[in-house]
């Protein structure tokens, strides 16, 4: 777990201000009068700048978290590894402590514009990214896949409360940015491909059908084997019919230097044709699948319709 030291300017030792030629270059900063160059993220109305250094993996150096009121610094704090630092326009910041790599783990921090700490939530996996609503109030933080308890955890904290409020596995995977809408008591999922998707503060799955939905659209594999897999067996035409499209999309993306992928959604294509009848040409999709990736899994299912087309 990192560590912490907060300071504010109307305490006993004032912190110096940061002169005009020390400051940002992109998402770098210099501030030589306290002996620090690092990363950093401005808050949207560019009142308070929040930096930070990462010790690295061995702690060859110090780690070390600076928040500055305009050009004042008035946290100086330490931690092991900070990283994907946000900061609002209130001087609200969190970090992630990304902690030791061999050993899968991480510590979640959110602190108040004073540097006091509002809540901290230590994972046995790491951590993958963060957000923060606009006013404060809450955060979140997703780990990565890992080991036991703690992988691919969406965790939700009320920082006006102090509190954790909600820890699940969103189905949709790993976002790439966070929405809140703390009146609807929801959060909003956004995705590099285009595909935003809201859960509830309780981690409902409230957006589950539009997101299968964009996933056919985009032709994702995993949403279709994940629509196969829960029809256990008893696809029925209708929904062999749908998928059918998302396949063809699926089939069309694929690298040429994918062939397993391509077999996958061949296998998929195959088991689709066999619900509507299309005997044949699910053979076909079925042998192109096996000479593609023997350990597919649709040799049975191939023997079988070689007896009968």
């Amino acid at each position: 777990m990192g560590m912490w030291n907060w300071l504010t300017g109307s305490g006993d030792a004032p912190l110096d201000d940061a002169a005009d030629e020390d400051f940002a270059f992109g998402n770098t900063i210099h501030i030589p009068s306290h002996d620090f160059i690092g990363l950093c993220a401005k808050s949207p109305n560019n009142q308070f700048t929040l930096a930070w250094i990462d010790g690295g993996p061995d702690q060859s150096r110090t780690g070390r978290y600076l928040l500055l009121n305009g050009k004042r610094v008035v946290v100086d704090g330490a931690m092991a590894r900070p990283n994907d630092g946000k900061v609002t326009d209130g001087g609200i910041f969190v970090l992630n402590d990304w902690g030791a790599v061999e050993t899968l783990n991480g510590t979640f921090f959110a602190f108040g514009a004073d540097g006091k700490m509002l809540v901290s939530r230590y994972f046995s996996a790491n951590l993958y990214d963060n957000a923060l609503s606009a006013d404060g109030r809450f955060a979140v933080c997703q780990t990565a896949n890992a080991p036991g308890s703690d992988g691919n955890l969406l965790t939700l904290f009320d920082l006006a409360a102090g509190k954790e409020i909600a820890s699940f596995r969103p189905e949709s995977g790993w976002a790439k940015d966070y929405a809140f809408f703390p009146e609807r008591r929801r959060i909003r999922l956004i995705y590099h491909d285009g595909g935003a998707f809201d859960y509830g503060f309780d981690g409902a799955f409230v957006d589950r059908i539009q997101w299968l939905a964009f996933g056919l659209q985009q032709g994702n594999i995993l949403t279709i084997e994940k629509l196969i897999a829960e029809a256990d067996g008893q696809l029925s035409p209708e929904l062999a019919a749908q998928l059918l499209p998302a396949t063809e999309t699926a089939l069309a993306k694929l690298r040429a230097d994918d062939p397993r992928a391509r077999a996958r959604v061949l296998k998929s294509r195959g088991i689709c044709l066999e619900a509507v009848a299309e005997l044949k040409q699910a053979l076909a999709c079925y042998d192109e699948a096996l000479a593609l990736d023997v350990k597919v899994g649709v040799k049975r299912r191939a023997d079988s319709l070689r007896k009968v087309v």
